[in-house]
């Protein structure tokens, strides 16, 4: 029998203690705790269910794309004063592989290394990498193309879709940008775990985009799991994540982003870290996919255990208005990422995530909107 509690753990004893950084830490701390680990949490919103799942949390501010340097590193050396058994993280890093080296240089790093991150992040290396594997992909260029219609503008190192502009929409791209013709399908997303030789697929997602009206027609807006794709696309789909796994050494947890039209893929991205649509899937056996992660960064490659029947969702409800969340706001049990009492959310900020179970993808899909409508009307009453 597998045994998942952590490595050092015993009876009596303290659990291993990690520092976990991402931009929202939620579903990776209290997967974490639940694994086993004493998690010492670092994101950007301070969320009352974090707080509630880490032995300690830090609020880390966050600036173009990415954690503020200088800020993150203070924080990361107060946290290390004590003796931790490693660093894992979500997003924040993109933009600045070389603050994740940093951290490399000071504590065992559980996820991938900076320079595979720093690789599959660079448009102008991920992209010609994509090509010598025989991965199809969306066009791409960096120079302006002639007919802007039916091209976009991505950010080299973005998350989170907020950095990608239809290139009609946008007037003046900025130094670090590129072209990529728009792809039609549906847009899938793969999670996955490996050795750096290997990959098990974890399950597929459809994602959602969450247009506002400050140009961001592209902003992530939630995913649901479990979705059921053609024989021939899933296959088609783990070759690829297999190519780029033996290609770049990926480990841990990671998931590649994709657009599907019919039976042709084609590859958006990869995020070579922990990502939303973790949050997603549950491995019914003892390990809790954390765990996995943990494992599958060390080269141990256990076999996945079956996923929870059923599917999953998540949706973020970003404020369309200006609101300060009172203490009396009664939540319900189908929410996260709660905000602290009192606290003001700017417009087009995220207020919280929204979950929900069913038994199929559409099921679930259905009533995690239906809940964020409710939601949404609910908050009305904290308008400023």
């Amino acid at each position: 029998m597998i045994s998942c509690r952590p490595s050092k753990w015993r009876a009596g004893i303290s659990a291993n203690r990690i520092l976990l950084a991402a931009v929202s830490a939620r579903p990776f701390v209290r997967a974490a705790a639940d694994a086993g680990y004493e998690v010492v949490a670092f994101d950007i919103f301070n969320d009352m269910d974090t707080r509630a799942a880490a032995a300690e949390h830090r609020r880390i501010r966050f600036a173009d794309g990415g954690f503020e340097a200088e800020d993150f590193w203070q924080q990361f050396c107060d946290a290390g004063l004590r003796p931790v058994d490693g660093f894992v993280y979500g997003s924040g890093f993109e933009t600045q592989p070389e603050l994740l080296a940093r951290v490399a240089d000071r504590c065992l790093l559980l996820g991938n290394k900076p320079e595979v991150l720093a690789l599959l992040k660079d448009p102008r290396r991920f992209f010609p990498l994509l090509d010598s594997l025989g991965i199809d992909h969306p066009q791409v260029r960096f120079a302006p193309p002639v007919e802007s219609q039916e091209w976009l503008v991505k950010s080299g190192g973005g998350s989170g879709g907020v950095h990608v502009r239809r290139m009609s929409d946008d007037t003046a791209p900025a130094a670090g940008r590129y072209f990529q013709r728009l792809a039609a399908g549906r847009p899938v997303s793969v999670l996955f775990l490996a050795d750096g030789k290997e990959a098990q697929i974890v399950g597929y997602s459809e994602q959602w985009v969450a247009p506002d009206d400050a140009g961001m027609p592209f902003r992530y807006g939630g995913a649901v799991s479990n979705i059921v794709l053609p024989a021939a696309v899933a296959a088609r789909i783990a070759q690829s994540v297999a190519r780029l796994v033996e290609a770049t050494g990926l480990r841990g947890s990671n998931s590649l982003d994709c657009m599907v039209e019919g039976e042709m893929v084609r590859v958006l991205e990869v995020n070579p870290r922990l990502s939303a649509t973790f949050d997603l899937y549950q491995p019914t056996g003892p390990c809790n996919l954390f765990e996995l992660h943990v494992r599958a960064c060390k080269g141990q490659l256990d076999p996945l255990p079956p996923i929870a029947r059923g599917a999953k969702a998540h949706r973020i409800v970003y404020a369309k208005h200006d609101i300060e969340i009172s203490a009396g706001m009664d939540w319900p049990a189908w929410a996260a990422d709660l905000p602290p009492p009192n606290n003001k959310i700017n417009k087009n900020e995220p207020v919280c995530t929204v979950m929900a179970s069913a038994a199929t993808a559409d099921q679930a899909a259905a009533l995690v909107h239906a809940r964020a409508s409710q939601l949404e009307r609910a908050l009305n009453s904290f308008l400023n």
